[in-house]
């Protein structure tokens, strides 16, 4: 026994840091498909969207359980410590008189009441105990028919709602995983560049404190390092608020490590012409969908109120068993218990209802007709967006081609001046306006990118909504 428990020890000590280190040091590495994977695990609202569904199953069980058999028991006890009192007509006093003015010749010494008149009299016993079983049962209501139907139908709206609840997430979680590697690559340009320039300005600083250069020369340079650790700075802050929303989008702690395993040159390769060509199909798109389930709900709620002024029939069986003693002793052999049941059906017919039923009919046909011209409108604006969608992604990659070329060409244009001034041909304000030129060019490139992935990324959602 005690080697064992030595062993345990050991075993203990060994595993004690592993289990520390997996609670406290949680690394993930994501590929955008993997990402969209765990969002769709671990988002908070796809998990609510998700608890929608699974109430809504319930639903329909309880709406389907209203036209199953209905058993209920009960039991009561009573207990009268003054036993309710009760007037009656006092016939026995005539009958008395009679009877001894007849047989015994007996005269009355006062006169006899016309009337009679009352004697209070006590029914009943000071102990009650009934207890008793019921059986309903629901042979026809169309109401409970149109309800079990609706209660289907709204358990498909949730299914279709969790649907669009993870189709809006996949589109956040791609802008926050396209915007983090933008920042990613963005900043590694910067601090290439500031590499670069820090060199220049060190060397410049030297070259000027020996009065082979001006002072004013090498203070411009610095005054351009400056600028760019500014902005990697900046571009630094912006990166880190780009994990933080992706990983609020993902469901993950903020203490936990994220690492983004595509490059954005793999994501660059997706902004192709191929999506142009995909057909769009209207009963795919999931709004689309969940507008025709509204209507098909508006529908079964004017039929349900129709079906208000169909008559309603039912079944009914009940047994019940009482016991009444003028000592609590229920529970002897000899107490007699005296048994009722019944058996019945009920039917029910509304006839007069001064025309609130008419209303309520009329104002969900109303409804109804508002809901099919939304369908109506939503029809069009959803292939005005398609139109509109393709149009947006084409401008988006001219724009992106274009802005390519700039930044590339701005770029060779810098590599060209930082190379003449370091040979002394060109002049620190030349550089500097270089510089200026290529940071603006790659700037307004990430913008086209980004706005591209946008365009992209919507013109899927329509197309490929309900996938």
């Amino acid at each position: 026994m005690k080697q064992l428990r030595n062993i345990f020890f050991v075993i203990t000590i060994i595993l004690t840091p592993i289990i520390s280190m997996s609670q406290t040091d949680s690394i993930y590495r994501f590929s955008l498909n993997q990402a969209i994977d765990f969002a769709y695990e671990n988002n908070i609202n796809v998990t609510n969207a998700e608890l929608e569904v699974r109430k809504a199953k319930w639903k329909v069980w309880e709406t389907t359980a209203i036209g199953l058999p209905q058993v209920n028991g009960s039991a009561e006890y009573q207990n009268f410590p003054e036993i309710p009192t009760q007037l009656m007509p006092n016939f026995l006093f005539p009958v008395v008189v009679g009877i001894n003015t007849s047989y015994f010749g007996l005269t009355p010494t006062q006169p006899m009441p016309d009337d009679g008149g009352k004697i209070p009299v006590q029914f009943g016993s000071k102990h009650n105990l009934n207890w008793g079983i019921s059986v309903s049962q629901l042979i026809f209501s169309g109401e409970y028919i149109v309800g079990l139907q609706a209660a289907k139908t709204y358990k498909k709206m949730s299914t279709q709602n969790l649907t669009k609840t993870r189709i809006e997430l996949k589109t956040n979680v791609e802008q926050a995983y396209y915007l983090s590697l933008i920042a990613s690559n963005s900043l590694s340009i910067l601090q290439k560049n500031y590499e670069n320039i820090k060199k220049i300005t060190e060397n410049n600083q030297k070259l000027a404190k020996e009065g082979i250069i001006n002072q004013t020369q090498a203070d411009q340079i610095k005054i351009l390092e400056l600028n760019l650790k500014n902005q990697i700075s900046s571009l630094e802050r912006q990166k880190k608020l780009s994990i933080i929303m992706l990983k609020f989008q993902l469901g993950m702690l903020p203490a936990d490590s994220l690492v983004l395993t595509d490059s954005l040159d793999e994501i660059i390769k997706t902004l192709d012409l191929k999506l142009l060509s995909s057909d769009f199909n209207i009963n795919d798109n999931i709004d689309y969908q969940i507008m025709e389930t509204q209507v098909k709900l508006k529908t079964l709620n004017l039929r349900r109120t129709e079906s208000t002024t169909l008559p309603q029939i039912s079944a009914y069986y009940s047994y019940s068993k009482k016991a009444m003693l003028d000592t609590f002793d229920f529970f002897n052999e000899s107490t007699e218990w005296f048994p009722t049941s019944v058996i019945g059906v009920k039917l029910s017919v509304p006839i007069f209802a001064s025309g609130m039923r008419t209303a309520q009919i009329q104002q969900n046909k109303i409804d109804l007709m508002e809901t099919m011209n939304q369908k109506q409108m939503y029809n069009e604006q959803l292939n005005i967006q398609y139109v509109q969608s393709k149009d947006d992604y084409m401008n988006s990659l001219d724009n992106l081609y274009s802005q390519k070329l700039n930044m590339e060409l701005s770029d060779r244009i810098y590599k060209n001046t930082l190379i003449q001034y370091q040979e002394g041909t060109a002049s620190s304000s030349d550089l500097t306006q270089a510089q200026n030129q290529f940071l603006q060019a790659e700037s307004s490139y990430y913008q086209a990118l980004m706005q591209a992935l946008k365009t992209k990324s919507a013109l899927e959602k329509i197309i490929f909504n309900a996938n």
